[in-house]
């Protein structure tokens, strides 16, 4: 082959391979593009709406008791806006009252799933002044009295630890009798009696009737890894990224984000001043983050709360919905430390609709009391709850979907699970935090 000859192909071949290549770069497009300004950065969000302290605290028990008996709605919907209604109820003559038991023929026992700040129902009942500015004065639930003598309402908060409590006044006699009516009728279908257990950590009621609930196959959105990375880094263009299987890994630092594709965790390992208090709770400064980046992206409500600490759990339909994984798909969980964002773990799927339904008959009360006092650490149970568990699983078409099955669960250490069939000599150790 002559000289010029070879250098021909050559030239050809090398402008051949020049004209694939820039081909292929019209026709790239990267998984992450990288952001250079901070307008782009703000433009991120989870999808959510943006929620208040009404929205997040709300009880999971409203407890109608009179002599020695105890009822409850058998719709949870309609304990729900008993409570709203409450909320608007004007309470009056707030003060410090002693600790001792307060009895009444009749009396609304309302109950949280977790011990908050007393100062945090200024913000959700309608108060006429500061509940408390003792920030260790934690209560899980508040108790409305019908005082017959006067025609009013008598409210008692009572802290965790049983040394404080304080007293305030509905004299609506309107709201006097619309609860008077409710004791009155406490025959009716719409309530269900309620067993009452004292054994356990805090005082438990569980209905009396047996149940039969729906289980729902929900479809869902999953939220882009992309939209995570850009809202925890605030310059997410200078993020190292790493990925195995199904998981990404995006670092700083300081910083470390692991995503899974259907939950997320974050932890934030910079410097702080550990000594300086922080100017505002943990409650006020998850609320702010969380909806800043519209992270409600479902109705999730407080579930537990510390100091430091504060995990929010999905509801549906009034139940709390539990998950069992190794990223907690049913709960938004935070750590502050200073002001400093230093955890945050969470679930990343939103249910959408409902693809199917089917009828689950539910252990009767009788059984699930019998298990529970069979168990040597009955002290140790906080809390027991029909609620859903929640799996994420492939239908036919290999699609993923949510099932959201009801059980019976327990509560013990601030962890769920299911509570276990009766006489199984063992304790079922499945939870979810």
């Amino acid at each position: 082959m002559k000289l010029e000859t070879a250098k021909s192909l050559l030239l050809i071949i090398l402008i051949g391979t020049s004209l694939i290549l820039t081909f292929g770069m019209w026709n790239y497009r990267a998984e992450y593009e990288p952001l250079n300004d901070d307008e782009s950065i703000d433009k991120a969000d989870l999808g959510g709406g943006q929620k208040n302290a009404n929205d997040v605290v709300k009880p999971n028990n409203v407890v109608f008791k009179i002599n020695g008996e105890f009822y409850s709605y058998e719709n949870p919907e309609d304990s729900a806006n008993l409570f709203e209604d409450i909320q608007t109820w004007e309470m009056t003559d707030l003060q410090s009252t002693d600790t001792e038991e307060k009895t009444a023929d009749a009396e609304v026992e309302i109950i949280f799933p977790t011990g908050v700040p007393l100062s945090l129902f200024e913000n959700i009942l309608n108060t006429d002044r500061t509940l408390t500015s003792n920030r260790n004065f934690y209560v899980d639930r508040f108790y409305i009295q019908l005082q017959e003598e006067d025609q009013l309402l008598k409210v008692y908060f009572v802290s965790l630890d049983g040394d404080e409590a304080v007293e305030g006044t509905i004299h609506s006699s309107a709201n006097y009798e619309q609860l008077l009516s409710m004791f009155s009728n406490l025959s009716d279908e719409e309530y269900e009696e309620n067993h009452l257990l004292t054994e356990t950590a805090r005082n438990i009621y569980i209905p009396v009737e047996e149940k039969t609930m729906q289980s729902f196959k929900y479809t869902f959105n999953t939220i882009k890894s992309a939209d995570v990375r850009n809202i925890m880094f605030t310059r997410p263009n200078l993020v190292s990224e790493s990925k195995s299987g199904e998981s990404l890994m995006y670092r700083t630092d300081d910083r470390q984000l692991n995503y899974t594709g259907n939950g997320m965790s974050f932890i934030n390992v910079a410097e702080w001043n550990k000594e300086e208090p922080a100017d505002k709770s943990v409650f006020q400064q998850s609320l702010e983050n969380i909806n800043e980046h519209a992270g409600f992206t479902d109705d999730y409500r407080v579930d537990s709360y510390t100091d430091d600490s504060i995990t929010y759990r999905l509801y549906r339909l009034q139940y709390p919905v539990i998950n069992n994984s190794y990223m907690d798909l049913s709960t938004i969980y935070q750590k502050w430390q200073s002001d400093q964002l230093s955890e945050y773990t969470r679930s990343l799927i939103s249910l959408d609709t409902v693809a199917n339904t089917s009828s689950k008959k539910l252990r009767d009360s009788d059984e699930i009391i019998s298990t529970i006092k069979q168990n040597k650490n009955i002290a140790d149970i906080q809390d027991v709850q029909i609620g859903y568990r929640l799996t994420v699983e492939k239908d036919v078409n290999g699609e993923d979907y949510a099932l959201l099955e009801p059980d019976w669960y327990q509560r013990v250490n601030d962890s769920w699970s299911v509570v276990p069939e009766k006489n199984t000599g063992t304790q079922n150790i499945e939870g979810g935090s």
